[in-house]
């Protein structure tokens, strides 16, 4: 290991030590290799927010849920999905409005339509 925990360079790329979690998950426990692989388990819905989980090593046990960067993950769903919500209301009034400026204006645009530019004529008789 080299000076702040780190383990050699491979092909440029710093890499940090392994860190095991224990997972206390549906009455047993559960061994995660790393952080990433929570993650993608607590994506997928494997892990709750209600399971326990510990570092290998120490003793206290911390929901899933009140982890940092699982709570930070849950925020910004929470902020995604608000601006999903106000993205898409905002979509359906103009619809709404370009629907009921198009019913007004009907009667306009259909008598522009039939009309022949000045100068054209007719080619097919009635």
């Amino acid at each position: 290991m080299q000076a702040g925990g780190r383990l050699p360079r491979r092909g440029g790329v710093s890499t940090l030590p392994a860190m095991k979690l224990l997972v206390r998950h549906a009455g047993g426990e559960l061994t995660v290799g790393s952080q990433k692989e929570l993650l993608l388990l607590w994506q997928r819905g494997v892990i709750a927010a209600d399971d326990m989980v510990r570092r290998e090593g120490q003793e206290r046990w911390t929901a899933a849920g009140e982890l940092p960067w699982i709570r930070g993950m849950r925020m910004d769903a929470r902020k995604d999905s608000r601006r999903l919500f106000w993205l898409t209301l905002a979509l359906m009034l103009v619809g709404l409005a370009g629907a009921v400026w198009i019913q007004g204006h009907a009667p306009q645009v259909a008598r522009r339509v039939g009309q022949r530019p000045p100068g054209a004529v007719r080619a097919v008789p009635r």
